[in-house]
């Protein structure tokens, strides 16, 4: 981890993702707005109240890609603001996240207070 706490440096990604998961037998999905995208993970705002430590799909658009399926798990919350780690990423999507924040601006780390 760098000095921030962070795997790797977010960039500011604005655009609607599909959230899916499932709690016992049944099937969810969630509509969400990304904030943010790394090649660790994800911030975006849900109005879907989910767990931390749950695994979901994220159903996420990422240039001419189209609409890439990733495995995650909810790693914080804060109100509706989550955060989504990413469980594992193909050559691929990695390849299309570089492209994706490629030039766009940082999200600078903020410290929360216990």
């Amino acid at each position: 981890m760098n000095s921030d706490n962070r795997i790797a440096t977010r960039h500011i990604f604005e655009e609607r993702i599909l959230i899916r998961f499932c709690r016992g037998s049944q099937k969810f999905a969630a509509q969400g707005w990304a904030r943010d995208l790394s090649e660790s993970g994800l911030g975006a705002f849900v109005a879907e109240n989910l767990m931390i430590g749950e695994l979901v799909t994220l159903q996420i658009p990422l240039g001419v890609s189209g609409k890439e399926v990733v495995a995650a798990k909810v790693s914080r919350q804060v109100g509706t603001q989550y955060g989504f780690q990413f469980m594992a990423l193909s050559a691929e999507q990695r390849i299309a996240i570089q492209a994706v924040v490629k030039g766009q601006k940082t999200v600078p780390y903020r410290h929360e207070k216990d």
